[in-house]
């Protein structure tokens, strides 16, 4: 401090000296404003303010007769200032004052006497000015050490009384601090007056400071030094935090260029959600195996991205059908059929063709022709003769010109004389000569049929016996030639009108006698009972008995009475059966003669029947036969009585009906079948015809013919949601009685073959057939076996067939549920139940690496798993292994790998165990540490 203030002194000294070699003579008062601290001008620290400072500083700057100015500083212990006049004293004055709050002040009191003639200063005078910074300068020094010494402050000796001291500037770079006795510098800056620079945080140890800048270490960046960054490069999926990539969800690895998902999907792939979701043409779960074109098109089994076709399809996709022996390489193969190359045929082209196909005169035989007979060549197209004309001939195309004396198509036949005279064949040499030709060379007419043997042939004309004629003496000749009184038919001769006999010499009687007498000379010699002359007029029989007249030999019966002879009584007619039921039968007939009653029997038809009576009065047309049995045919008679002689009936057969059977109702009804039940019969019936008809098909009809103690049925092979007729029948003696009929419509049947496939741990899916019927749309439902109220039901349209469950809990066994709906109908339900899949293990993370080991954790899977396996090997290939770790207590399980290579990359994956069931893994990557130098 002493050395600053003796600095200070001599600078001031050295200033005024400056001034007074300037050869000033003039003294000119200066007058300053007041200045306010600034960093860039001063550094100060304050007093204390509960401390008040007044500081009265006197500049004098005397000019002698010598013309040189000189300066005295009056300190504050009332030194008077020495001056030329008082006037100029006042004048000269000035005062500044500074004040920083309302209770303290802090006063300086600056008075510069420079007499006018005394010395005769330039104010703009650059060395004037100089000074006067300078003296500025000074007095804030001292006015902050007075401050501190004042205050009994360490760094100063002893009290000031009017000394002047000074304290170190801070360069303008910092604050000079009493407490201390230093300089307290500005960021960036250090040393007693804040010259040297200083880096932020001393480069944090991580670089090195030149300049009042950082160079920072390799490693390192940021103003300080105090950010860490990476050795390699993060890419697009990482940060750098601390000198480490921090990587993004989905991404692992020093750098982040690999994945969670196992092999990092081997670049074929991205990995979203710990899977990979593999680009064409890749699958497997990482991506190692490639996909078959159009997944074979289900005709073959695909095998690292080959198909090896089902037989019967080729391709590369199994897209193309395939030939027999892939055409036996003698073809091209279009879709399954085989064009085969010129040269050969067949299905699978195995067979050689022959040369223009043998003509289609023969048979193609492993290429070559074997000819129909008939023709040979190489082809079948020359024209043979049979057995080469036996010798006997020449062929020509294909036709043999036998040798004289031969014939035949073989020429194997001997030829005959004349040729026949073309009226005849030749066989063997001899002719066998055509109809109506005879003679060795068929030359002699014959006669038709030889003449019978009945007459003589005459160059080819019968010459007849007598008693014959016609061309062939076939006809007979009638005796005298019918005396030209009729004309012969084949030897009997059919008379004129008016004459008989055998020869019409006879002459005939009326209308024959009209077979009622003989005729003898023309005149008619009636049989008894006849009379006329031709016998025509008959009497009447049984002289009518007595109950009518005759005329012209018919009776005219009397009232009541008909017949021939009026034997008979008057028969009813017109029986009309009014009414049938089941035990009655209601009657009417007609009758205009006079009778005294009706007699009515009935009887049934069937052998062993009893026949019963029922008397009716005359006049009467009308009555009700009771009593009958249900089912059974009788034979109704109606006799009408005159005098106690009845006429004869009028008769008819009545089936008695059967009646309709009762109380038919459906017992249940189901979607392809229906349990009908109804009343028993107290009568005696052979059974029963239940029959069933779609009312949509008017001839498909389901017949039943069931016994007669039956009162119930289940008719089976209906359709679904179909409505059918229902018609119940009594038979009795084959008969049918009535139908009871009631229309029903079966049930709409649920959709079937349902299956649950693809199952998760969370999802599944489940696909089924569209029901029979058509229906309005499905109802699909399912919920936990174990929690039968979290139902949850979905609505679907009829023509759905899968329906992906979603939301599922891992481990659990769900019911599944399907229904089929049409208006207010609803199918049974149809069921099924599956177990979803263990959820794998989350969260999988390494917790702790070594040269030899790795520690994994994870969070336990949701389902109650009894343990994990832990499989594990080096990604750049070696030995692979395995551990199986039980479930951890908590929520989370641990693990350690131990026995690894030091430096090197594993793949790991988590599965999760139960029973013999396992989940997909959870899979990560970790290298292991480097070991440390040995020996």
């Amino acid at each position: 401090m002493r050395t600053k203030e003796f600095l200070l002194s001599c600078i001031t000294m050295a200033l005024l000296l400056h001034l007074s070699l300037a050869g000033l003579i003039n003294v000119i008062r200066h007058k300053r404003d007041a200045l306010m601290p600034k960093k860039t001008q001063e550094n100060l620290t304050l007093p204390h303010p509960d401390q008040p400072v007044v500081f009265n500083h006197v500049y004098n700057i005397n000019v002698p007769d010598t013309s040189l100015c000189s300066v005295d500083l009056d300190s504050p212990g009332g030194t008077k200032l020495k001056t030329e006049s008082s006037a100029m004293d006042t004048a000269n004055r000035e005062h500044m004052e500074h004040t920083l709050d309302a209770e303290n002040q802090i006063v300086f009191t600056h008075r510069i006497n420079i007499p006018k003639q005394a010395c005769r200063c330039d104010n703009q005078q650059p060395d004037l000015k100089h000074i006067l910074n300078r003296l500025e300068m000074l007095e804030s020094e001292l006015s902050a050490l007075r401050e501190q010494c004042n205050g009994g402050a360490a760094c100063c000796g002893a009290q000031v009384t009017g000394e002047v001291s000074t304290r170190p500037y801070c360069n303008g770079r910092g604050n000079w601090s009493s407490e201390t006795c230093s300089c307290s510098c500005e960021p960036g800056w250090k040393g007693p007056n804040c010259t040297e620079p200083e880096c932020s945080n001393d480069c944090q140890d991580q670089g090195r400071c030149v300049e009042g800048r950082c160079e920072c270490f390799e490693g390192f960046v940021g103003d300080d030094c105090s950010i860490e960054v990476c050795l390699v490069d993060c890419g697009d999926y990482g940060q750098c935090v601390e000198g480490s990539c921090l990587c993004e969800d989905g991404f692992i690895g020093e750098d982040c260029s690999q994945t969670n998902c196992p092999n990092n999907c081997l670049g074929r792939g991205q990995c979203v959600e710990d899977e990979c979701i593999c680009d064409e043409p890749w699958t497997g779960f990482d991506c190692s195996e490639l996909i078959c074109p159009n997944d074979c098109y289900d005709r073959g089994r695909c095998v690292n991205g080959t198909c090896y076709c089902e037989e019967g399809f080729t391709g590369e996709d199994c897209g193309e059908l395939s030939c027999p022996d892939d055409c036996n390489n003698q073809g091209m193969c279009v879709k399954g059929h085989c064009v085969c190359h010129s040269g050969y045929s067949g299905e699978d082209c195995s067979k050689l063709m022959c040369p223009k196909s043998c003509n289609e005169r023969g048979h193609c035989f492993n290429g070559k022709c074997i000819c129909d007979p008939g023709f040979g060549g190489e082809d079948c197209s020359i024209l043979l003769c049979l057995d080469n004309c036996s010798n006997r001939g020449q062929c020509i195309n294909g036709e043999c010109v036998c040798d004289i004396g031969y014939q035949g198509e073989d020429c194997s036949e001997l030829s005959c004389l004349n040729n026949c005279q073309d009226q005849g064949r030749c066989v063997s040499g001899q002719c066998i000569c055509d109809k109506g030709f005879t003679g060795e060379d068929c030359s002699t007419k014959t006669c038709p049929r030889d003449c019978l043997g009945r007459g003589e042939c005459l160059d080819g004309k019968c010459v007849c016996f007598v008693g014959f004629t016609g061309k062939d003496c076939a006809e007979l000749t009638c005796p005298n030639d019918c005396l030209d009184q009729g004309h012969c038919v084949n030897g009997q001769c059919v008379c004129h009108k008016g004459f008989t006999g055998e020869d019409c010499s006879e002459k005939t009687c009326p209308n024959n006698c009209l077979d009622r007498g003989h005729c003898i000379d023309g005149s008619c010699m009636c049989y008894e009972g006849f009379t006329g002359l031709d016998c025509s007029v008959i009497p009447c029989p049984g002289d009518c008995h007595n109950q009518g007249h005759c005329e012209n030999g018919v009776c005219d019966c009397d009232e009541g009475f008909v017949g021939e002879d009026c034997s008979e009584v008057s028969p009813p007619k017109d029986l009309t059966i009014l009414e049938v039921t089941p035990e009655t039968v209601d009657l009417s007939w007609q009758n205009e003669m006079r009778v005294t009653d009706y007699l009515i029997t009935y009887a049934p038809t069937a052998p062993g029947g009893l026949e019963l009576e029922l008397l009716v009065p005359g006049n009467q047309k009308e009555a009700t036969v009771r009593e009958l049995e249900p089912g059974v045919e009788y034979l109704i008679s109606v006799f009408a009585v005159l005098n106690n002689k009845r006429s004869v009936p009028v008769s008819a057969k009545v089936a008695m009906h059967l009646p309709e059977a009762e109380g038919l109702k459906f017992k249940s009804v189901r979607e392809t079948s229906v349990e009908v039940q109804w009343d028993p019969l107290d009568i005696p019936f052979d059974g029963w015809n239940l029959i069933f008809r779609n009312t949509k098909e008017e001839d498909n009809e389901i017949f039943n013919s069931l016994g007669r103690p039956e009162t119930t049925f289940e008719q089976s092979g209906l359709g679904p949601g179909q409505e059918y007729e229902v018609k119940l029948e009594v038979v009795k003696n084959k008969k049918r009685g009535p139908p009871a009929a009631k229309n029903v419509i079966t049930r709409i049947d649920a959709p079937s073959q349902v299956d649950v496939r693809d199952v998760t741990e969370t999802t599944a899916l489940v696909t089924w057939f569209q029901p029979v019927a058509t229906v309005d749309g499905l109802s699909i439902s399912f919920w936990p076996s174990l929690n039968p109220a979290n139902r949850n039901v979905i609505e679907l349209s009829s023509s759905d067939t899968q329906y992906h469950l979603g939301g599922l809990t891992p481990d659990a066994q769900y019911e599944v549920s399907l229904t089929a709906k049409r208006g207010g109908q609803t199918s049974l339900p149809v069921n099924n139940s599956f177990i979803t899949d263990l959820d794998a293990p989350r969260d999988l993370q390494t917790m702790e690496l070594t040269d030899e080991s790795i520690t994994l954790e994870w969070k336990n899977s949701r389902a109650h798993v009894d343990q994990y396996r832990i499989k594990y090997g080096p990604l750049s290939g070696g030995e692979h292994g395995e551990l199986l770790i039980p479930r951890g207590p908590k929520d989370s399980t641990q693990a350690k790998i131990t026995g690894l290579r030091p430096g090197t990359e594993y793949g790991m994956g988590v599965t999760a165990i139960k029973d013999e069931r396992e989940s997909i893994p959870a899979t990560t990557n970790a290298v292991t540490a480097l070991d440390s130098p040995k020996d």
